[in-house]
């Protein structure tokens, strides 16, 4: 069911179907959805109507009030002139019985395509930065090996081979010993084993004089890991360098 644009007196509102009127504001969780069908194309829009008028609003509107049009038929009498006439007539003139009016559909607005863009490239950089994050995770048929790094938590005295603290010679003062950092590994990943790669299970037969037989299969950890990873990859393949060049700060 397509969308259709609603203008009235500068402001847009979207009308799905006959009965949902849906307010142009960001808040609103239907004109959420109004976005994300445009984005992804799970919808069509529609302009907002245009109503042209015919030649008999148009001579209404064009007309002299009716007090000037007295005005000029008293002195047309007095005078002798044609001036109401004249009047009307310059009307019926410029507005000819050609002029039918209608509704026709008009443009839409910039703003969809604008607003719906962005909604698009969000939506694209969040389920990026999910993807990437996903793929950075261990593969479990893998295991992981344990992640450290080195932390400086003080420092000491530089000792030579025989234990005397070590002079800086590049230092003009005297007595002043090179020191050295102390420091402790800080484990950031413990270790983890791969998983097993295959597992074995019983198969029933609908018969049930038929004997219990079992089967081996890939352990459904690692087609689970692989599925997840495969998809996540396929989103990162399709997502636009603008995005890319978003998420890393371009």
């Amino acid at each position: 069911m397509a969308y259709k644009i609603v203008e009235f007196d500068g402001k847009y509102s979207i009308l799905k179907g006959d009965t949902i009127s849906i307010p142009h504001s960001s808040g609103n969780s239907d004109y959420k959805m109004f976005l994300e069908d445009i984005a992804l194309g799970n919808d069509t829009v529609e302009g907002p109507d245009v109503v042209a008028p015919s030649y008999v609003e148009l001579r209404i509107a064009a007309y002299p009030g009716l007090a000037d049009q007295l005005d000029m038929q008293y002195w047309d009498g007095v005078n002798g002139t044609t001036t109401w006439a004249d009047a009307i007539q310059a009307v019926k003139d410029e507005h000819p019985t050609s002029i039918t009016g209608g509704t026709t559909v008009g443009d839409v607005p910039a703003w969809v395509q604008e607003e719906s863009d962005a909604w698009l490239a969000n939506d694209q950089l969040v389920k990026y930065t999910n993807a990437v994050e996903r793929l950075s995770q261990y593969i479990v048929a893998d295991g992981r090996t344990e992640v450290t790094e080195e932390v400086v938590i003080g420092s000491e005295h530089a000792l030579d081979e025989n234990g005397d603290m070590i002079l800086d010679e590049s230092d003009s003062a005297d007595y002043v010993y090179v020191m050295q950092d102390i420091t402790r590994t800080r484990v950031l990943a413990t270790a983890i084993d791969p998983v097993e790669p295959t597992i074995t299970r019983a198969v029933y037969s609908d018969d049930p004089t038929e004997e219990i037989t079992e089967e081996t299969i890939e352990n459904p950890v690692i087609t689970q890991d692989n599925a997840e990873r495969a998809e996540a990859q396929a989103i990162v393949d399709a997502t636009p360098q603008a995005v890319i060049d978003t998420y890393n700060g371009e």
